[in-house]
């Protein structure tokens, strides 16, 4: 009896083991990476605890991850409109080889008013609908988030199709200029369509704009070109862009060195492909303030260069590009900041000019230091909040400067810091020329003991 007891108990042990095993690897499947590399993220608590509302959309929301956000329900009636409006404006766009019954092609297709009824023409709904199922896979390995499998892939589909109709509708609208929302609407709709977890791929919106439009090229513009127009206010160097992942990645790209063909410096490197993900060294990084720079002799200048990156020290004058500053550029570097600690983990150009500027600007001095020069311009009220802003924006973020270029620039800083006869020279020049005032009584005290001096020696030669 008892060795049945122990066989029935090995047996037991037996099956649990391999009912274990059975759901490791089923772990270990799931958590492997997909092919198609992701390019959506969500923020992680860490950074996420410094400032929330920087990640969380106010006005709309965009693909599945703020989807069920209640305070954005508002939103949903206009999205529908704007898809309505969308496929009315596809069937059209399929109507123009009966011209010239329709008249102007321009004014037929452009006009929000129309008598097309939803049943009988929408027939193209069925085609971008196929055209998602068929790339259902890379949408849903875009987004890196494990919270999506409580979505079927119904519901992401639909949500996709009607917030990318959504996104294309506004940007023909924004074109064609018959757009009905407010200027303060639209800028508030921009800022939401740059963050990083309020995305769709942007292929899927390529895909439907082509299958709708891309017969038409004298009508539309390409999805790039009308994405770069509605972004424009950020596209400070005018560039010409080639390639996205989607607008955050869009918004990075803005900030890049333009390459000697016109085009942005961004390699669209991933995860995947970047050789060597090594944490920057910052055991022997440092870089004194700017008030303790200037003090040394460093001479603030703002460059005119338009890319936020053209920083260059050629002793003793460093020059940076002016950074105006508005409510919002915390919003959008820490967005673009997380994408590049995700995406591009070896390429941190924006978290490495953020940390340099978190090393110059230390207290308020250090910010009406480089306001004076018109390094920056601030719409936020004094210095110390300009202060306040850098040292948030660097702070769980990993400290040290990734990028050479940037890192040399430091190092000479140092290197020019360092050096003895730089400080006792800019003491001197501080204390006795830093203001017409003193340069006036310092060369009065001058001269005076200089007459002295001839008139002592004048009076010895006499005696």
């Amino acid at each position: 009896m008892q060795s049945s007891k122990n066989e029935r108990q090995r047996q037991t042990l037996e099956i649990d083991i391999k009912a274990l095993e059975i759901d490791i690897k089923e772990m270990m499947i799931k958590s492997r990476r997909p092919p198609f590399p992701c390019c959506i993220y969500r923020v992680s608590p860490v950074l996420r605890d410094v400032n929330r509302k920087a990640y969380t959309p106010r006005t709309v929301s965009i693909g599945p991850l703020h989807h069920n956000n209640k305070n954005l329900k508002g939103m949903q009636p206009v999205k529908f409109q704007y898809l309505e409006q969308f496929l009315k404006r596809a069937t059209k766009t399929a109507m123009l080889n009966e011209l010239p019954h329709w008249g102007d092609p321009m004014g037929f297709v452009t006009s929000l008013d129309t008598d097309l009824q939803i049943g009988k023409h929408f027939s193209c709904l069925e085609r971008f609908l196929g055209l998602l199922k068929s790339t259902e896979g890379d949408i849903w390995n875009s987004y890196a988030e494990d919270d999506l499998n409580h979505i079927t892939l119904e519901e992401l589909l639909k949500i996709i199709l009607v917030d990318s109709a959504f996104i294309i509708e506004l940007f023909l609208r924004f074109h064609f200029n018959p757009s009905r929302l407010t200027p303060f609407e639209i800028a508030s709709i921009r800022m939401d369509l740059l963050l990083i977890e309020n995305q769709v791929p942007f292929f899927v919106l390529e895909n439907l704009y082509k299958e709708a439009f891309d017969s038409y090229p004298n009508i539309y513009p390409t999805i790039l070109e009308l994405s770069c127009e509605f972004f424009e206010p950020y596209n400070h160097q005018k560039m010409q862009i080639q390639t996205m992942k989607h607008f955050t990645d869009l918004l990075r790209t803005f900030h890049l060195p333009i390459t000697t063909d016109g085009e942005h410096g961004s390699d669209c490197g991933t995860p995947e492909n970047e050789s060597k993900n090594r944490e920057p060294d910052d055991s022997n990084e440092h870089l004194k303030s700017a008030t303790q720079l200037h003090a040394a002799g460093v001479q603030f200048n703002v460059s005119s260069s338009k890319c936020t990156l053209d920083i260059s020290f050629i002793k003793p004058k460093l020059a940076i590009p002016c950074l105006h500053i508005y409510d919002d550029t915390e919003v959008i570097f820490r967005n673009v900041m997380v994408l590049e600690i995700y995406q591009y983990p070896n390429k941190t150009l924006i978290c490495d000019y953020v940390l340099l500027m978190d090393y110059l600007i230390n207290t308020s001095e250090d910010a009406e230091l480089l306001v004076e020069k018109k390094i920056i311009t601030s719409r936020l009220g004094s210095n110390q909040q300009v202060a306040s802003l850098f040292n948030r924006l660097g702070r769980n973020i990993v400290k040290g400067i990734n990028d050479k270029k940037l890192k040399g620039l430091v190092q000479a800083l140092n290197a020019y810091y360092d050096t003895p006869w730089h400080t006792t020279k800019a003491t001197f020049w501080l204390k006795y020329f830093s203001t017409p005032w003193k340069a006036a009584s310092t060369t009065a005290a001058s001269l005076l003991l200089l007459l002295t001096l001839i008139q002592t020696v004048l009076t010895g030669i006499a005696l």
